[in-house]
């Protein structure tokens, strides 16, 4: 077994993720993860490599392992590929899916090349906090241009009309499937609602049969005057229990919950998920 793969063992062993230890020999980069709300069952995990000195980075191959750390932490659970997506400013985050079978502290092992590798831990919880996947979509009462005024509904300087042209249940009874995103464009703490704003609005133009709607976070958009102490979080996302923003949710034409989404989702990741909507 060579040095470098024992050393990752232990540290998942030892639920630590490296990151101080052996620096200079092992020049080991750190993974930021874009995804908190982990549950029991399949996920999907998105991450960032980051290297000091070296910033953001983008190896070719990066091979995704996992262990129960509160089982047999030495155990290899699952082998998965990570796929590269750009983000905003030109950074690149992986993304893979994996299947967590219990609950607890899990290692997740990340392979750059034979040389370099890396580790981090998890929680995964019981239950997923957001509505999950293969759930029924919960019917919120949403708003829409022709039931109030725009300034009520979107924090968007400039929105995009047709994301409010259906209420989310008029939207689940259409028959069509339903591209759901919670952002606060206007007062989004991420930095990334713009961008996918603009993603959303460019997939809406060029997809058909397809319902998109935006939800805002707050439910006063037009009262809040740059003081977010004057915000009221809007029903739905109560309704939804979103943690943060901006969050995604594809709804089938059965109204079933097929893919969720936290944080930013690029427009290749989202396309390759919407070819299999229906």
């Amino acid at each position: 077994m060579k040095l470098t793969y024992l050393y990752f063992v232990v540290c998942l062993i030892v639920i630590y993720s490296c990151q101080n230890i052996a620096q200079e020999d092992l020049d080991q980069p750190n993974l930021v993860f874009s995804v908190t709300d982990l549950s029991i069952g399949k996920n999907r995990l998105a991450f960032g490599i980051i290297q000091s000195g070296k910033g953001s980075l983008t190896p070719e191959n990066v091979v995704v392992e996992t262990y129960f750390l509160d089982g047999n932490p030495s155990q290899l659970i699952e082998k998965s590929i990570a796929v590269p997506y750009l983000w905003p400013n030109n950074k690149t985050i992986f993304v893979t899916e994996v299947n967590f079978h219990q609950s607890g502290k899990w290692g997740i092992g990340i392979k750059l090349s034979e040389n370099m590798q890396t580790s981090a831990f998890l929680e995964v919880k019981q239950k997923s906090l957001t509505p999950a996947v293969g759930q029924k979509a919960i019917p919120s009462q949403t708003k829409s241009i022709y039931l109030q005024e725009i300034s009520t509904i979107t924090s968007d300087n400039n929105p995009y009309l047709p994301f409010y042209e259906l209420t989310l249940i008029e939207a689940l009874n259409s028959k069509n499937p339903t591209v759901l995103f919670f952002t606060s464009p206007g007062y989004c703490k991420t930095a990334t609602c713009g961008p996918q704003m603009e993603i959303m609005e460019n997939l809406h133009q060029i997809t058909t049969d397809v319902n998109f709607l935006h939800v805002e976070i707050y439910d006063n958009p037009g009262e809040i005057k740059g003081d977010l102490n004057n915000a009221q979080i809007s029903t739905p996302v109560h309704d939804w229990r979103i943690p943060s923003e901006p969050w995604t949710f594809l709804i089938d034409s059965n109204q079933t919950i097929t893919a969720k989404f936290e944080g930013f989702i690029s427009k290749n990741e989202l396309l390759f998920h919407l070819q299999s909507l229906n």
